[in-house]
């Protein structure tokens, strides 16, 4: 069964699409990513993506210009993302005034990852002005990877404390991510205070690292359980106690009285140190895959969200990893995936599993993994 996947696999990578049969319409297939039927609409993904490049790049850009479906363009636009061709930079710059919301949102998520300092005062620009709940933090990316210029430092800095919970989180998150010790003072300030954004700040003071993080996170006295569970997390990320931190956060999750709030940060803590660099967090995560019922799901989806992050340190892990726990991993990372709903960040993974097939020598475990990958996410 193993070798049959892996050859499905092979041949939708490397086959012609409709070999034995009529070539597939690429119009037709891009339509199709919109589709309301999950089938449908995921076949014509894996198609459209396996698609002579020269004929598919030009098709999907065109598709993101100006199909009549806005969905599709959506769509469209995140699969070519994939293909890291040279002139999908220009198309994303000229989609960043869209009024398709979900194209702004993968424009700026695709300038965080490709800083281009010409677009420094577009994207201050667009953080005055864009209020879409999902776009907005999308464009705090996209400056904080171009913030080695004061004025951008004082403008992210803002975001600590103004406007709504939902994006001062997504910006101290972001901050964090992007090791933001100018931010520090604000993200402290929101240490300390108890509240939703409490955690969000403490595993951020964690990422940014440094003396005066730690110093912020001594400060944080009396806080509630799970924002304890946040402050271990952020010290292993500080380099203290990780082997510890690890074991306290597992019993953290598997103990019979945890309410829900505890068991997402506990695993949430387990992420972020994930996602920090230390492998022995992963395979805490999947440890919890034979645990059932809402500490799995939450195990999860944190494991995804690290994924996600990091698409190719999961990889490397799995690669390593024993059997048992490569096939546990993938399966969580099949259900984060469908929960999580990170079209963009999915596609990227599927990039980094695509490039790791091609980079491994064939009959390497290396390429059947990431054959295993793309067949078992349904890439």
């Amino acid at each position: 069964m193993r070798l049959f996947r892996v050859l499905v696999t092979v041949v939708l990578l490397t086959a012609p699409a409709g070999a034995q049969a009529p070539a597939p319409d690429l119009k037709t297939l891009i339509g199709q990513l919109a589709s309301l039927e999950y089938p449908v609409r995921m076949n014509a993904a894996r198609l459209v993506r396996r698609a002579p490049i020269g004929e598919v790049v030009p098709a999907l850009a065109e598709a993101a210009r100006s199909h009549p479906d806005q969905f599709v363009r959506y769509r469209a636009l995140v699969v070519l993302t994939s293909f890291s061709d040279r002139d999908t930079g220009t198309l994303v710059r000229s989609l960043m005034t869209d009024r398709n919301d979900r194209l702004r949102e993968v424009a700026y998520r695709w300038l965080e990852q490709h800083p281009d300092p010409s677009m420094r005062f577009a994207l201050v620009s667009a953080l005055q002005t864009e209020q879409a709940e999902f776009v907005r933090p999308a464009v705090v990316g996209a400056l904080a990877a171009l913030d080695d210029d004061p004025e951008v430092q004082r403008l992210l800095t803002a975001e600590v404390t103004r406007g709504l919970d939902f994006f001062r989180s997504a910006a101290i998150d972001t901050l964090g991510h992007h090791r933001a010790a100018y931010a520090l003072n604000a993200i402290a300030g929101v240490a300390l205070n108890e509240g939703p954004l409490q955690s969000d700040a403490v595993l951020a003071l964690g990422r940014i690292g440094g003396p005066g993080a730690a110093a912020a996170l001594d400060a944080v006295t009396a806080a509630p359980a799970d924002v304890r569970l946040s402050i271990l997390g952020a010290e292993c990320l500080l380099g203290e106690n990780c082997e510890r931190t690890l074991r306290a956060l597992n019993d953290a999750a598997i103990a019979a009285t945890a309410p829900p709030s505890v068991v997402r940060a506990a695993v949430g803590a387990m992420s972020a140190i994930a996602v920090g660099g230390r492998d022995p967090a992963i395979g805490a995560l999947v440890a919890l895959a034979p645990r059932s019922g809402a500490v799995r799901d939450a195990a999860a989806l944190a494991l995804s969200a690290a994924a996600l992050r990091r698409p190719q340190r999961i990889i490397s892990w799995l690669g390593a990893a024993a059997p048992a726990d490569r096939t546990a991993a993938i399966a969580m990372l099949k259900d984060g995936f469908e929960r999580l709903e990170e079209d963009y960040a999915e596609e990227q993974f599927f990039a980094a599993a695509r490039a790791s097939y091609w980079s491994s020598p064939a009959g390497t475990a290396g390429r059947e993994l990431a054959a295993t990958l793309i067949q078992d996410l349904e890439f």
